[in-house]
């Protein structure tokens, strides 16, 4: 990996894009990654290949945070960084503008989203933050994007969401904390904050399962998530005290129960109690962990429950299959 490409990289918020994404400009290239990106005073998402080269972008109203791609490929959604109300859908054939989609005046985003199986949904996670409750907004997609209702995730501050393979069960991480835009990226509630991984069946709109750590552990807000062949990986943000130090990185089971992972003090401690991104590698035998703050990205080896490598990076956090 050549520097360039590692610094081009390392600086977006990644996600697996589809393949065969072109431009008529680009010629077809196969699109590996999606991404956001600040350039030249701006923001905007970008899709390039895997050296790192664009093939398409599209401004954005403001920072951009985690995108998905709809089933066939042709659209591609970014979310915005919360708590903003935008997300910007690009058309990956080049035959129609950028489109803007706004949630309700008393939603906002928080970065997240995915396509239904058959790419007429778009479901987003959102706060309703005068009911201090989260939720997933549903956007019917040949009906221009408009909202067309929405499920309670069963938590506060839900961030990323994952469609299994099953396409019907949606696994929420609620992050557990209480914001409001009246008071900008402020945390209200730290003391009785409460995390949690919920189960949803979107096609009954119902919650169907629901999984919390300990109560000791409630100011461990759980932001990211990866499915690993079932289990869903993921990674915390600690709300406590900087010189605690905290375990990071769990696995949950739909339907099942949270687990935090043990690893040695200096991997905790290299983290500085924040979690980026976690992503599990194509044949799910692998986890990686990032952390901005740290500096830093563990592998996990999924069956040992053991890091396996480790890696330096200054300000790594976006991290794809």
């Amino acid at each position: 990996m050549v520097t360039d490409r590692r610094q081009f990289l390392a600086g977006l918020a990644l996600t697996l894009a589809a393949p065969g994404l072109a431009t008529a400009a680009a010629g077809p290239r196969a699109a590996a990654f999606l991404g956001c990106r600040r350039r030249n005073g701006g923001f905007e998402m970008a899709v390039c290949d895997a050296e790192g080269a664009d093939i398409a972008s599209a401004p954005l109203p403001a920072r951009g945070h985690g995108g998905t791609v709809s089933p066939d490929g042709r659209r591609l959604v970014v979310f915005a960084r919360r708590p903003d109300r935008f997300a910007v859908v690009l058309d990956a054939s080049g035959g129609e503008a950028p489109r803007v989609v706004h949630p309700p005046e008393d939603r906002h985003f928080f970065g997240h989203g995915f396509f239904s199986p058959d790419g007429e949904r778009l479901y987003a996670t959102e706060n309703d933050f005068d009911r201090a409750r989260g939720v997933l907004g549903i956007y019917d997609v040949r009906g221009g994007y408009c909202r067309i209702g929405e499920i309670e995730t069963g938590g506060i501050g839900p961030h990323q969401v994952l469609l299994m393979a099953d396409g019907r069960t949606a696994v929420v991480a609620n992050g557990g904390i209480e914001t409001h835009p009246d008071f900008p990226r402020r945390k209200l509630n730290l003391a009785t904050m409460s995390p949690s991984l919920s189960a949803i069946d979107i096609s009954k709109g119902e919650l169907t399962g629901q999984a919390a750590l300990l109560k000791e552990l409630h100011q461990l807000s759980i932001r990211h998530i990866a499915d690993a062949g079932g289990e869903i990986w993921f990674a915390c943000q600690y709300q406590g005290a900087a010189s605690d130090l905290r375990p990071l990185i769990g696995v949950y089971r739909p339907g099942g129960g949270a687990e935090l992972l043990d690893a040695p003090d200096a991997v905790w401690a290299s983290m500085k109690n924040y979690g980026g991104s976690v992503a599990a590698s194509a044949d799910a035998k692998r986890v990686v962990a990032t952390s901005p703050r740290g500096g830093v990205a563990h592998v996990w080896d999924v069956a040992s429950r053991k890091v396996s490598e480790s890696w330096r990076i200054g300000d790594v956090c976006g991290a794809a299959p």
